[in-house]
């Protein structure tokens, strides 16, 4: 069945729009989880009816005991995206809004890691890390011209030789007029988003009742325009 996707356009002040129907299909697999080491395998796929969407995300999850006191967890994560009708910007043009998508490229890789190891019943340590990349690029740029149009393709044009990439200004310009002037811009959208996130953690109960804890937190992040899958 057919859809809204209210996220991406109604909330902005735009018509719904509407999409194809989506297919979702998840599996898991776990292991003993009594056992000193545990291991599993999380998948999910998704698939849109219309415009070559899908998407595919697998994790795999692995716990280490090597004793009552300590667990050791290790859980890394890989998905990629294609996604026909990504939301790019909201151009204006002619006291007009445009409502402008594109088709997305996207790579996703991190991995979880946690610690947790009592010293003592009154004093704990507990780790958390998380480094991630995450990549995106853009094509099939399009305007939304009829979103609740009957057919998928008459709902949006999208664009050929009316479009043009400033290198400079990393910019795109739409000529809708054929003049060879651009009557409105949008950034480029691609993306490279890395970041490492981590927390440790410290807990002493000095005294029954009374706790002092110790935390260290820290916050990486980058970005480049490029797209490129990168670390």
């Amino acid at each position: 069945r057919e859809g809204e996707d209210l996220a991406t356009t109604a909330l902005r002040g735009g018509p719904a729009l509407r999409l194809p129907g989506q297919w979702n299909q998840w599996f898991n697999f776990q292991s003993d989880e009594r056992k000193a080491i545990q291991l599993g395998m999380c998948v999910f796929n998704g698939w849109k009816d219309e415009g070559n969407t899908h998407s595919h995300e697998v994790g795999l999850q692995s716990t280490f005991r090597p004793m009552n006191a300590l667990s050791l967890r290790m859980n890394p994560f890989y998905s990629f995206n294609y996604d026909d009708l990504q939301y790019v910007e909201t151009a204006a043009h002619n006291n007009e809004s445009r409502y402008l998508f594109g088709r997305i490229d996207q790579k996703t890789l991190g991995v979880t890691l946690r610690l947790d190891y009592s010293i003592t019943p009154d004093l704990t340590v507990q780790f958390y890390g998380q480094p991630f990349v995450s990549a995106g690029k853009y094509s099939q740029f399009k305007r939304i011209t009829a979103p609740r149009a009957e057919r998928y393709a008459d709902r949006f044009q999208t664009f050929g030789k009316e479009l043009s990439y400033d290198q400079a200004g990393e910019a795109y310009g739409v000529d809708e007029n054929g003049d060879g002037a651009a009557d409105y811009f949008f950034a480029k959208p691609d993306f490279n988003f890395r970041q490492f996130r981590s927390n440790l953690v410290v807990r002493w109960e000095y005294s029954p009742g009374s706790t002092a804890f110790l935390v260290w937190s820290q916050g990486r992040t980058g970005f480049e325009s490029s797209g490129d899958f990168s670390f």
